[in-house]
């Protein structure tokens, strides 16, 4: 079955799309349902659910098109995988992405390390081989697409980046869905509570921030060969590596 006779998108559809395993708790599960009149606590996912013939949402007992407007939809397809009505309602798109080692390593851990990350990063992700297709292809397409539609694709390049000014970054959001804060929204602190409650907490009940964790994969030899493999994907692309 096509997607395109699963899934009809609205314009007034957000779609939020990472890579497999990349902590997008700021766009799907937190921020996002905090800032919209939406039914759902959580995404739904294109491919698990919608894809999958489940139409019917199990904790509101509500029928897909049933949901009220603005809907929710989470996916990790590629751009040119997406269902022809999400390009041509100009339902909105948030992307985000990880450093490639970023997102190599928590590959990695979720497939409980059946290689070594020297092994995963050299001959498999350098190589493409992930699952939804290659890392630089994915954003690279998304890249592309928020290039030549801004209004209908927002490209957040690093989630480390965006950890750097949430404040900011929430804004920009919520701009961009059409639903900028007023000032009393400000003055009341509204901001800060969204984005707040966008950190992940540990057990200990404090939030924390999970960036960088390349750094405990400790292969320089893996580095090199990601970061020239990203330099020469993006090189003229105008993405700053």
């Amino acid at each position: 079955m096509s997607s395109g006779a699963c899934f009809t998108a609205r314009p007034s559809d957000i779609l939020v799309v990472t890579l497999p395993k990349f902590r997008h708790h700021m766009e799907s599960k937190n921020i996002v349902p905090r800032m919209l009149p939406t039914t759902l606590s959580t995404p739904m996912f294109l491919e698990y659910q919608i894809y999958t013939g489940k139409k019917q949402i199990k904790e509101e007992s509500l029928l897909l098109d049933e949901l009220p407007d603005p809907r929710l939809f989470a996916t990790h397809v590629p751009f040119v995988s997406l269902p022809a009505t999400v390009v041509a309602s100009w339902c909105k798109i948030v992307y985000m992405c990880r450093d490639p080692k970023d997102t190599l390593v928590s590959l990695w851990h979720f497939v409980n390390k059946p290689l070594s990350v020297e092994t995963a990063a050299v001959s498999l992700f350098c190589d493409g081989v992930s699952a939804f297709g290659p890392y630089w292809d994915h954003v690279l397409r998304y890249w592309h697409a928020h290039v030549a539609r801004p209004e209908q694709v927002l490209f957040f390049f690093r989630y480390e980046e965006v950890w750097r000014d949430p404040p900011g970054h929430v804004r920009r959001l919520a701009a961009f869905v059409g639903l900028p804060f007023d000032v009393e929204e400000e003055e009341n602190g509204v901001v800060d509570a969204i984005h707040k409650g966008g950190l992940q907490v540990n057990k200990g009940g404090k939030a924390e921030l999970v960036v960088g964790r390349w750094g405990i994969a400790r292969s320089s030899g893996a580095a090199r060969r990601i970061d020239a493999v990203t330099e020469a994907r993006f090189k003229g692309s105008g993405l700053n590596v």
